[in-house]
């Protein structure tokens, strides 16, 4: 596991111990439990806005017309 130091004014380190000992978990932990918080795995807000902005989206069939046809499966 790695190490990373921050550097905290007295105010804030203050803040963070009353709060790690509110919850019953060390400093360390509390302060990687609120950085996991605020990582998001789902899509930006920008790219959800888009979402059904494109009227006509082409078709399996219409994308793949200039493809060719597959050819057969040798059988197994």
């Amino acid at each position: 596991m790695a190490q990373i130091t921050i550097y905290l004014d007295d105010e804030l380190i203050q803040q963070v111990k009353q709060s790690a000992a509110q919850a019953k978990v060390s400093q360390s932990q509390w302060i990687a439990d609120l950085i996991r918080q605020n990582f998001h795995n789902d899509w930006p807000l920008a790219v959800r806005e888009m979402a059904g902005s494109w009227q006509v989206f082409p078709q399996q069939a219409e994308i793949r017309v200039e493809q060719g046809k597959d050819i057969p499966r040798e059988p197994l």
